[in-house]
Parts: C-alpha cells; sequence; structure tokens
C-alpha cells in the first residue's frame, strides 16, 4: 500500500477515535455544590417561584413588570419593569427567525436570569448602613418609552437610578445607561454589576458521531490580546469560588455558542467622574429538578457572563454613571468587525480552534469568493475554494506523486526481498534501506507533504464548521448548509466516492481480509460518520474527493504500475 494511502487511513481513523472520545467522555459528571443564592428583596417584591426554599408552599407566579418594545437594527427587544431586563430579544431577518435561535433571551421567566439585569451590592454581602442601595431586588417603574428606547427608574431616601436601554444604529447592539445619584445627607457606597445568561439542556448540547452540537455552549472574557473560554466539565466551575475573574480593559465577557453569541463590552465612565474597570465573572451552574440526574438530556446549566464594577463611595448630590453596549445575535464576521465601533474585537467571538491563524485567511479568502466569483452563492464557494486550494498545495501533491512513482518502479526489486529474507527481519530492513540509498528514494517522501498540508485542512474544517454565514443557507438540495443532509444523500455518495478511489487504486502488499476491510469498512465507517456532520462541510470533502479521483486517475493512465501498462512508470519516475 502507498505510504500516502496509509497516512490518509491513519489519520481518518484517529480523528474518528479522537472525536468519539471527546464526544462521549465526561469529565464532570460530579455534582456542583453551588451556594444558594440569596437577595435582600424591598417590601411588597414577589420573589421569584425558584427561591421558594424546600419545604415551602409554592405562590403564585410574581407579576410580569411593565412591558416595553425596542425596535432595533435587525431585532426586536421586550424589557420588563420587572428587573429592568431583557425578556425576550428576537432576530427579525428571515433566515433566523423560523428557527430555534429566534429568540436570544432563553431565559425569560426568571428575574434573577434575565440578560442586562443589574445589581448595585456586592454579592452575598450583609446589609450595611453605608449601602448606597438597600435592596438587591426591587420594582422598577417604566419611567419613559419610544420605538428606540426604555428608560427604567427607581427611587428611594438613599438612592435615585435611571437605567437606559436603547438600540444601537449597529445590527443585534443594546447601549445601556446606568446612572446612580446619592440622595442621602451622608456617603454611601455601592458595587455595581450587569450580566447576561443562556440555558441549554443537555440534549441540545450533545454531538451525534463526527458532529459538535451548534448549540454547545461556552463563556469567555477577553482582555488585551488574551481571550479566556471555559466550557462545562472545566475544573474551575467545579469547586468554590465557581467564578473566574479576569481584569477587563476594552474587551467584553461574553456567553457564546458556534453561530451565535451574547456579549457585553464595557465603556469607560463618564468623562470627570473617578471609578475603575470592572472584571469578567463566568460561571456555568447545572440545573436539574429533584427526580433528574445533573447529565439526563432534559437537564441543563445556567451560562453567566457578567461585569463586575469595583465598590465606589458617593458623597451626598454625586452622581456615577456606568455604560456598556449588549450584543446579542448571530456571530457574522462583517457584523463582529464593527460592533461597539471595533474597539473590542468581538470576532474574537469566532472560535476557530488551533489553526486560528490559518483559518482567518481562509474566512478572508472564501468571502473574497463569495462576494467576487460567485455573487451571493455560499454552496459554490466552497466548491471554488476548494479547487483553488488543491491547485495551491499541487507541488506539494506533485511530491506525493513522485514517491509513488518511485516505489512502483522499485517494487519487484522489493517483492525479491521480501522473498529472499522472509524469515530474517533485519536483514530485509538493512537490505530495503540499501536499495533506497542506491535509488535516492524517500519512503517518506508521500508522507511528509501531506503532514504539511493537512494544517490547511484542519484550518478549512474548522472555518466551514463554525461559519453562521452557512446557518439556513439553502443550495442544491440542502435546506441548511449548517446542517445535515436531511436525505443523506451526500453522504452515501461520499462512501461510494472513497471505495472508487481504492478500486482505482488497489491496496498491495495486504492480504484480501485487510484489503476487503480497507475498501468497504472504511468507507462504511465514514459514511455513518458523514451522517451527521454539515452539509458544508460534506460539499467541501465531496468535491474534495472528485478532485482526488481525477488526481489518481491522471497518474494511473501516465504511469501504470508494473503489470498494467508496461514500464511507463519507470520512464517518467522523475526524482523525489
Amino acid at each position: 500500500m502507498d505510504g500516502n494511502t496509509v497516512l490518509r487511513w491513519s489519520v481518518i481513523a484517529l480523528l474518528m477515535l479522537g472525536m468519539y472520545w471527546l464526544l462521549n467522555h465526561k469529565s464532570g459528571e460530579d455534582v456542583q455544590d453551588v451556594p444558594q443564592e440569596r437577595y435582600i428583596d424591598a417590601p411588597n417584591f414577589a420573589p421569584d417561584v425558584l427561591d421558594v426554599e424546600p419545604g415551602h408552599p409554592v405562590p403564585a407566579p410574581p407579576p410580569a413588570g411593565a412591558v416595553c418594545t425596542i425596535q432595533g437594527n435587525r431585532y426586536e427587544a421586550d424589557l420588563s419593569s420587572r428587573g429592568a431586563g431583557l425578556t425576550h430579544l428576537r432576530l427579525t431577518d428571515a433566515r433566523y427567525s423560523q428557527t430555534a435561535a429566534s429568540d436570544m433571551s432563553t431565559t425569560p421567566d426568571h428575574e434573577r436570569w434575565r440578560n442586562l439585569r443589574t445589581l448595585f451590592r456586592a454579592a452575598g454581602s450583609a446589609p450595611s448602613p453605608d449601602d448606597q442601595v438597600q435592596y438587591d431586588r426591587f420594582d422598577w417603574t417604566l419611567s419613559k418609552h419610544d420605538a428606540g428606547s426604555c428608560s427604567f427608574s427607581y427611587e428611594d431616601d438613599r438612592v435615585r437610578i435611571v437605567k437606559t436601554i436603547a438600540a444601537s444604529k449597529r445590527p443585534f447592539e443594546l447601549d445601556v445607561d446606568t446612572t446612580l445619584t446619592n440622595l442621602a445627607a451622608s456617603a454611601k457606597t455601592h458595587a455595581a454589576s450587569i450580566e447576561v445568561f443562556a440555558y441549554r439542556k443537555n440534549g441540545q448540547v450533545k454531538g451525534k458521531l463526527g458532529r459538535v452540537s451548534p448549540f454547545q455552549t461556552g463563556v469567555e472574557c477577553a482582555r488585551g490580546d488574551e481571550v479566556q473560554r471555559k466550557s462545562k466539565g472545566d475544573k474551575v466551575f467545579r469547586s468554590p469560588p465557581f467564578w473566574l475573574e479576569e481584569p477587563l480593559v476594552d474587551r467584553y465577557a461574553a456567553i457564546a455558542n458556534y453561530y451565535f453569541a451574547q456579549a457585553l463590552v464595557p465603556l469607560d465612565v463618564a468623562p470627570g467622574e473617578a471609578g475603575g474597570k470592572p472584571v469578567c465573572g463566568v460561571l456555568i451552574e447545572q440545573w436539574y429538578g429533584s427526580n433528574e440526574k445533573p447529565d439526563d438530556d432534559d437537564a441543563g446549566d445556567i451560562y453567566h457572563a457578567k461585569l463586575e464594577y469595583p465598590k465606589r463611595t458617593l458623597q451626598p448630590s454625586e452622581s456615577a454613571t456606568y455604560r456598556q453596549i449588549a450584543f446579542f445575535g448571530p456571530k457574522e464576521r462583517n457584523v463582529l468587525a464593527d460592533a461597539a465601533g471595533g474597539h473590542a474585537h468581538l470576532q474574537d467571538l469566532i472560535n476557530l480552534g488551533t489553526f486560528s491563524i490559518i483559518a482567518k485567511y481562509l474566512v478572508m479568502l472564501i468571502s473574497w469568493i463569495h462576494a467576487h466569483v460567485t455573487f451571493g452563492n455560499w454552496g459554490l464557494a466552497i466548491i471554488v475554494l476548494t479547487i483553488g486550494l488543491r491547485l495551491a498545495l499541487f507541488p506539494l501533491t506533485w511530491k506525493q506523486i513522485q514517491s509513488t512513482i518511485q516505489m512502483r518502479r522499485l517494487k519487484p526489486e522489493i517483492d525479491v526481498l521480501n522473498a529472499k529474507f522472509k524469515d530474517d527481519a533485519q536483514a530485509k530492513n538493512l537490505a530495503m534501506m540499501e536499495l533506497w540509498r542506491k535509488n535516492k528514494v524517500n519512503p517518506l517522501g508521500g508522507c511528509l507533504p501531506a503532514l504539511v498540508q493537512m494544517p490547511i485542512w484542519f484550518a478549512l474544517y474548522a472555518t466551514l464548521q463554525t461559519a453562521v454565514e452557512f446557518y439556513h443557507t439553502k443550495f442544491l438540495w440542502f435546506t441548511d448548509l449548517s446542517a445535515p443532509d436531511k436525505y443523506f444523500v451526500l453522504p452515501f455518495v461520499l462512501g461510494l466516492t472513497m471505495i472508487l478511489q481504492q478500486r482505482i487504486v488497489p491496496q498491495q502488499g495486504m492480504d484480501p481480509v485487510q484489503a476487503k476491510m480497507m475498501t468497504f469498512l472504511m468507507p462504511l465507517v465514514f459514511t455513518v460518520m458523514m451522517l451527521f456532520l454539515p452539509a458544508a462541510l460534506g460539499v467541501y470533502m465531496l468535491t474534495n474527493s472528485a478532485l482526488g479521483i481525477t488526481q489518481q486517475l491522471a497518474v494511473e493512465k501516465l504511469f501504470p504500475r508494473a503489470g498494467a501498462g508496461g514500464t511507463a512508470a519507470v520512464a517518467g519516475s522523475g526524482s523525489a
């Protein structure tokens, strides 16, 4: 069997084993011992049903509060005076509005998990006469409302708070401004924070064979050039304090899955105001019923990401303003590049994996092809990109072909050595090495070029796997390039092309059982794995396979193996 063929099948087998382990390995089945959240509630504030302690009667659901609706750029948002937070954010593009991700708010019914919820006391702290705000939770008043903004207010004898949430001119963005004014006769202290949340059931984030669920969710903190990502099962969330705190400069705290993200970007405090930068706090909290286990499909997790500002003391009549930009939407690359004015670099929300440096250039290339060559057709853009990469990498491929031709030329002599030293492996290896040296043949010549190409193909895989541009994008019979082929045509065609490739180049040096396994079993396994991979990846793989078959047919025509067309392979062998 040719060296590059061995490598190819070995890599495929290792990748399948690795993906199977990653998708089935449970790194965190132990139950979290998260301390119960306790809040100081204002009089007459009705707590969430979730806040009722075990053994106590469950009250009626609390009132929903006054609702304010904002018409934003490519979205519509509902906010409630109960927590002055977001209850719904509906994406209005036709491409998203009819999908499972149409509402970016997955925790609308509980005040404690409402997006853009703000607190003004340090978490878990006891009441103090120096507190600027006496309560963690209170009823806000919807004080102002128009099509583009909502203002909520709260006032008592210590503080006046005005919180305004307005639609930004940019897509999927909200501007959040919160101002506290000290109404007391003495200095008072507060600690402001703002948070976003997401809820996902285990069944939603589970993968299938080779496919990672597009709803697999993680939390992120970003500062400077550093992005710190955490996912479910990480040890940091298995023992107190659970919160991962990292200082922020001008980046973000976020919750993200493959295609969508919720991010908070801190802005500077108002000119002339003192105050420090916030820190990023993230948490993945298990949430399941009394009759469920943590890993049941219907059990799930609450994902938290918040900005926590340092304590601040206000003198009488002094005010403090906190400003953030909140992003709730798809991870469209051009949108993320301009989000929050561009300074937060939200494009880092797209995790391109180990070979991200290569993948970023592939993203730019396929976007250019989409805009200038295929005129808006993403399926054709994948095909053109694949052809272009094959052409660009052909010098390395030619090295593999030359190595294959040289090994074919030596096959009669190798057969002689195998027969001569069939009972002496050491002598046979020495004779083989001498034969290769004498003929200036490198047996690894077909493998090394393939290893050089692998980072590019892995980067392309990551690019196609994470591109929201393919989300619910139609091509040929595919209704969604980000989802598996619902008719299962593509996986079976891919399986047949793999069998065809093995037929074109029969396996040498293998017994019939091994040859049959390589010809039929491996394509069968690959076909099953492809059943659940995104169609975009399938289009790339099918194009690549078609090009590979064309290449193999050309090699067999120009340089036939011994016994299949004379000595042409010797005449055109060239040098490695």
